[in-house]
């Protein structure tokens, strides 16, 4: 991105180079993948965010052997980073049309499953068949994810459905179903269980579990539950929340055992072992949304890409799924 500042009503300033890499930190919960997606080495990425951390004056990520977690103040920052950079953006393009000059973007909208796992895939299969292409990403929840492409602030938006709920639709819109992503049990390591193949739902009756939560931003949690009543009991549930690392860093300290979609596999902590779930395994479907008619090539080289990437995934040659 363009080197753009934004002064607040008490004078410091913000970078939006910086407040970009702030951004990556937070939604992919590493230095590491941030770098990665911005093409950049990790120190790079950790000097950006103390830079950022010594502009706001306050530490904006506590971090851990798990990776990083986001301070209340992180928290507020993620809030208004999306708008400051989206701001940005059109900015850059008014003055670059009027200027004559064109660059093809792309605009994705991701819940955070997919942020995390398939859209990183998904942008390096654009950036080599593209690179001229320029991909802008948002996190948002499915169904604000429909309403942003209705008001064409995104141009790709991706959904969840499952066979209890399809995905959300809008007139309007069309969908293509790109890949079906399935539960998997994830226990830590030192599990009697981490030694098998394969998992039944049915030997995990007697563990606490740990799940997203009942009425949610997810429906994760229904198609967990559904599979599990289908097995003939209800999970003791110890822990709820709508954060997969969180999740999975409580199974890695031992509080339990939980279900995740295949997505949320692609990074997961070295005390948590993931395994398949025997027999006819509960799935979510993933599809790409855009404007009926859209024949933008940079919306279609897009979507192309996430249909590669959910290949990848299914075939398992995701890293941490052909582990």
């Amino acid at each position: 991105m363009t080197a753009i500042t934004v002064r607040d009503t008490v004078g410091s300033v913000l970078d939006l180079r910086l407040l970009e890499t702030f951004r990556e930190v937070a939604t992919r919960g590493s230095f590491s993948a941030a770098a990665e997606a911005l093409s950049f080495t990790q120190p790079a990425v950790s000097q950006h965010v103390a830079r950022l951390e010594r502009q706001v004056g306050t530490r904006l990520f506590d971090r851990d052997a798990r990776g990083v977690r986001l301070t209340r103040a992180g928290t507020a920052l993620q809030r208004h980073a999306e708008a400051l950079l989206e701001s940005a953006r059109r900015a850059e393009a008014e003055v670059r049309a009027e200027a004559g000059l064109h660059v093809p973007e792309v605009r994705l909208a991701a819940f955070p499953t997919a942020a995390a796992g398939l859209v990183p895939m998904a942008l390096r299969e654009l950036r080599a068949a593209q690179p001229d292409v320029r991909p802008r990403l948002r996190i948002v929840e499915e169904d604000l994810a429909l309403e942003e492409l209705a008001l064409d602030r995104v141009d790709v938006a991706l959904t969840i459905g499952s066979d209890l709920a399809p995905a959300p639709t809008r007139a309007g819109i069309e969908s293509e179903r790109i890949l079906d992503d399935p539960m998997l049990v994830a226990v830590p390591r030192s599990h009697p269980l981490a030694r098998r193949p394969a998992i039944a739902l049915d030997d995990l009756r007697e563990e606490q579990w740990l799940l997203t939560a009942v009425g949610g931003t997810c429906q994760d949690s229904n198609i967990v539950r559904h599979a599990c009543a289908g097995a003939g009991f209800e999970p003791l549930v110890h822990f709820e929340s709508e954060d997969y690392q969180a999740l999975l860093g409580m199974t890695a300290s031992g509080m339990g055992v939980t279900v995740i979609p295949s997505l949320a596999s692609l990074s997961v902590p070295a005390d948590v072992v993931v395994r398949p779930i025997a027999g006819e395994a509960p799935t979510r479907h993933i599809f790409a949304a855009r404007r009926a008619g859209d024949d933008d090539p940079a919306v279609e080289a897009a979507v192309d890409a996430l249909r590669i990437a959910g290949r990848r995934v299914l075939l398992g040659t995701a890293p941490a799924l052909a582990a």
